[in-house]
This record gives structure tokens, sequence and C-alpha cells, in this order.
């Protein structure tokens, strides 16, 4: 069942979707990119000090400090998926808006339902609208900063970039969201981009 993106008189799209993330693939990637420069800044700090302490560092040092920086990182994964399938259960949803002054996105604090049952979802997904929500996170990005997009297609995710990099990440429950907030993106990129005078 397609979601419910909302067309009104002056252009706008707005839509609701749930959003994993222990099982995200564009999160866990991110996750790891922590993981790795956790890992390295735990194993040069403890290198650091195995060196100020006592003026040097051996191959024995180097491999215990390697140990010490993977059972850190490890108890950071473990906390990491206790919060994600524990805490947020796996899950919370969004609130995208799309409007001639830029790209919106509200986070729910809710459970979002969604609108097929499924164990565990890798991808985003349609909910059904939360009774009571509230938002707790609110980003918006005007369309004058967003230079070029890229498209996640298999993933059904949109990245807005901009000179200082993603500006932000919009996620789409179905194929028909996707391709609307597509269209909308790249004529409003098409817009900001043509010289006033020239339409």
């Amino acid at each position: 069942m397609p979601s419910d993106v909302t067309k009104r008189q002056e252009p706008e799209l707005s839509w609701r979707v749930g959003v994993p993330v222990g099982s995200n693939p564009l999160i866990l990637l991110d996750f790891a990119s922590i993981l790795v420069v956790a890992f390295l800044l735990a194993w040069l700090v403890l290198l650091a000090a195995q060196f100020y302490f006592d003026g040097f560092v051996t191959a024995a040092h180097v491999w215990s400090g390697a140990i010490v920086a993977f059972d850190f990182c490890v108890l950071l994964a473990i906390f990491y998926a206790l919060v994600c399938f524990l805490v947020m259960r796996n899950r919370y949803a969004a609130l995208y808006r799309f409007d001639r002054t830029g790209a919106h996105c509200d986070n729910l604090k809710c459970y979002p339902q969604a609108l097929s049952r499924k164990a565990l979802h890798c991808l985003c997904y349609p909910i059904e609208p939360p009774p009571v929500s509230a938002r707790s996170v609110e980003k918006h990005v005007g369309w004058g900063d967003v230079t070029r997009f890229a498209e996640l297609r298999s993933l059904r995710v949109l990245l807005l970039k901009g000179k200082r990099g993603t500006l932000m990440r919009v996620y789409c429950p179905d194929p028909e969201s996707y391709a609307a907030a597509l269209r909308f993106v790249e004529a409003k990129i098409a817009a900001e981009q043509t010289p006033p005078g020239s339409q």
C-alpha cells in the first residue's frame, strides 16, 4: 500500500516513514566508520600512555593495546545493539515535507507501526499515522543550499548535498514517494541553478 504523499495547491510533498536503526545499511555504515575511528584513537591513546609512563613501547605493548582497543569497540557495538533493538525497537518515525522554501524533516516521538507486518526491516517502510506524536528533532535545508543530490535507488534514499557535504538524507517508504521526491528535488535544483531573468 503506497504511503500518503500529499499534494497541495502550492507545490508541496509530505509523507511519513518508518526508518530502521539497527538494521539500516546506511546507519550501520556510519557506525562502522565510528568503530574504526574509536579503535584507532583508543589504540593510540594506550600506546601514548605507555610511552609517557615508561619511555618505551615494545611489540607486546602494541599487540596488547590493539586487543584492549578491540575489546572497547566490541563493548561499543553491544551497547549500540542494546539501544537500537531494546530501547528504540529498531525503528523511528520521520515526517518529511518538501515545499518552496526547502526540505524539512521532523523526527517523531513514537513507535511507528508498519503497514506490512515484518519481523525485521532493513529498508525504510510505510507506516500508519501515529495517534499521538511529538517532534523531537527538526532539520531544515533550504533549496539554495542544495547544489546537487545523489540517488541510492535500491535503498529508496536521496542524499541532498551542498558545499559542506551531505545536508540531509531523505528516506522514502515506497517507490511512489521516491519518484515524487526525486521529481521535486530535480525541479527545485534546476530552478535554483537557473539564472534570474533567463526563464
